[in-house]
């Protein structure tokens, strides 16, 4: 291999990579016009975005977050914390005073601007804190290592992205929190860890289940944080805006509309077709996966499983974190790569059991394709292998295929369930190559595998 040849290989991208990182940056930058579009100057107004630009105008006058619907009749669904972040684009209901409020299209174009800040965030913190991390590693193609950990990871999350973007939804701020979750654990700084866990537990309650990393782990500076981060996201910053005794009647109504029907404590069904009824809702959980399966003609789907698909459900998703924890090993912390790829693990494996994943969620699949990258330039000395490059492929084309109008009936039985299982089961298979590799020898062997690209 000629030097102008290698020299090109270690400090510039190919032809083909180039043409990836264009496409990215023309496709977000148009994109942000149809989301618009959709949003703001149609008819009718689409996406989540206005269910919670109506709750922030809720706590902003003191009315309930809860019973407040945009004009479609949705809810808003998460607990107070994220209403009353979104008072500065509060949009109140018909009628209502809209003095001191921004223009409806305005605030659309404020939460797209910021979710997509969000996401580069987020990924941007996780890459540097592996690139500190390992700094041996990266000496070798960092140009192109440098863009396949971050253009190439969203580009291979894309379709989730983009279809949260389009919905106006909040997932790119969990992600973000995710991101510099793991990336304060990665640069041992647990408490700050824990506080962005209780963050994404503030923002939308099921990643309580992300506790299982630090318990694990035994990190007990991590669960302080995340203990300290959730008195002040539900209790302190609440009360403050909002008062003692609407604070608590905001909880009393969260947990009758939400919290309860969910774990089956409830009756309340207002929120059943917009949310939790399976033949009404975007769903690829493991739970809506068995149902789809049970009852293919979607014209037929019964609203609520059966029986014995609720056990099937729990016994599975029982296995499944067995299957993890499993690999992990025993309760302890481990090393840097190994915790860190055990928390983005975790994170997939939350949405997958989760019984209301929409496909958007899968957006939390993007530090495994991070962590899986960082692990094989470990072994090889290519940026990203032929096994590596199939299995992303695969995950693209199967992410996004269901979200096309001629595949309508296929997304309704929740296949993308199973390109993220697959992820996820590929995922636990390499603990126990990081296990192989303690600190020394992870360091010595990202120094000598640099022979060729």
């Amino acid at each position: 291999m000629d030097t102008k040849t290698s020299d090109k290989e270690k400090f510039g991208l190919n032809g083909f990579e180039t043409v990836i990182v264009a496409f990215l940056f023309c496709f977000l930058l148009f994109f942000a016009d149809i989301v618009q579009i959709r949003s703001a100057f149609l008819s009718r107004v689409m996406g989540d975005a206005d269910c919670f630009f109506r709750a922030g105008w809720a706590a902003k006058v003191g009315k309930s977050i809860y019973e407040v619907t945009d004009p479609n009749g949705w809810h808003y669904n998460y607990p107070p914390l994220f209403a009353i972040a979104m008072i500065p684009l509060a949009d109140p209901p018909p009628g209502e005073s809209r003095d001191g409020c921004l223009p409806y299209p305005i605030s659309i174009s404020i939460f797209y601007k910021v979710s997509l800040l969000s996401l580069f965030f987020g990924v941007f913190s996780l890459a540097r804190a592996y690139e500190k991390q390992f700094p041996l590693m990266f000496e070798n193609l960092f140009v192109r290592k440098w863009f396949y950990l971050r253009i190439f990871a969203i580009v291979v999350c894309l379709s989730p992205i983009a279809h949260t973007l389009m919905r106006g939804q909040v997932n790119l701020f969990l992600l973000m929190m995710i991101c510099l979750a793991i990336a304060f654990q990665l640069s041992n700084k647990s408490f700050l860890s824990g506080i962005m866990i209780a963050g994404s537990i503030c923002l939308k309650v099921f990643p309580v289940f992300l506790l299982v990393v630090p318990v694990w782990r035994k990190d007990f500076k991590q669960l302080a944080g995340c203990l300290v981060g959730l008195i002040l996201g539900l209790g302190v910053i609440p009360v403050s805006v909002m008062g003692v005794e609407k604070t608590k009647t905001a909880y009393s109504d969260f947990y009758n509309v939400l919290i309860g029907p969910s774990l089956g404590l409830s009756g309340d069904n207002t929120r059943g077709v917009e949310l939790t009824n399976l033949n009404s809702t975007d769903n690829h959980s493991v739970l809506a996966f068995l149902h789809g399966i049970e009852h293919p003609d979607f014209s037929k789907k019964p609203a609520k499983p059966s029986l014995v698909i609720k056990i099937v459900q729990i016994l599975m998703s029982l296995l499944f974190l067995g299957w993890l924890l499993w690999s992990k090993g025993v309760p302890k912390k481990g090393s840097t790569m190994e915790d860190a790829h055990f928390f983005a693990l975790a994170s997939l494996l939350m949405v997958l059991i989760c019984p209301v994943s929409h496909s958007q969620y899968f957006v939390l699949a993007l530090p495994l394709v991070m962590s899986m990258l960082v692990f094989s330039w470990l072994n090889s000395a290519k940026v990203v292998s032929p096994w590596l490059g199939f299995l992303f492929l695969f995950y693209i084309v199967a992410n996004l295929l269901p979200l096309l109008p001629a595949f309508e009936n296929i997304k309704r039985m929740g296949v993308m369930f199973v390109p993220n299982f697959i992820l996820f089961v590929y995922g636990t298979t390499l603990f126990a190559s990081i296990k192989n590799n303690d600190k020394i020898a992870f360091e010595k062997a990202t120094a000598i595998n640099h022979s060729e690209a």
